[in-house]
């Protein structure tokens, strides 16, 4: 019921009339997870995000869809990006389809290049957050849920909002 909840106010109300695909909702949980992140540097504007995408996919186009659209109250940017030295700037990076090669792989390269960046990186599936990913998005029934790996958060001097971290799935790198 949460999970909708928060799905609602990441939503275009307009969207409401025709059921979003898959990918427009994880599009919109990608583009809103910005109002629930805290960057340590402290120098991000709280008016526009700038979510950074690579690789393709669905989820890709659906993000790319979503550039220069205001979401609650954030004007969005989304600006494709084709190495992992491009994506210092980015607030959120989304991990699309690998382009030929390996998926695992492909990830495990962007990850590992951002580890300490303040780029929150969110990628589909959880073996995913489990090897530094910062947030796994997955379909559970016929909802979409997400993982977090508070570990690479916190490499990464990012903090998520208590209220966000009660809806994830699973949590990673929880201190003991």
């Amino acid at each position: 019921m949460r999970r909708c909840l928060l799905l609602l106010c990441c939503w275009p109300l307009w969207a409401l009339a025709n059921p979003p695909s898959e990918a427009a909702v994880k599009a919109a949980l990608v583009a809103n997870l910005a109002n629930y992140a805290e960057w340590g540097e402290g120098n991000w504007s709280v008016r526009h995000t700038l979510i950074c995408v690579a690789g393709r996919g669905p989820v890709v186009d659906s993000l790319l869809a979503l550039d220069s659209q205001t979401l609650l109250g954030r004007r969005i940017g989304v600006s494709p990006r084709s190495r992992p030295a491009e994506a210092r700037d980015c607030q959120v990076l989304f991990l699309g389809d690998a382009p030929g090669r390996s998926q695992g792989d492909w990830d495990l390269e962007w990850t590992q290049a951002l580890a300490t960046a303040p780029v929150l990186t969110v990628c589909e599936g959880e073996d995913l957050v489990s090897q530094g990913c910062m947030v796994g998005l997955a379909r559970e029934g016929t909802q979409v849920a997400f993982d977090v790996n508070l570990a690479a958060l916190r490499r990464a001097n990012i903090r998520l909002s208590a209220h966000l971290l009660r809806l994830a799935r699973t949590i990673y790198g929880r201190p003991r």
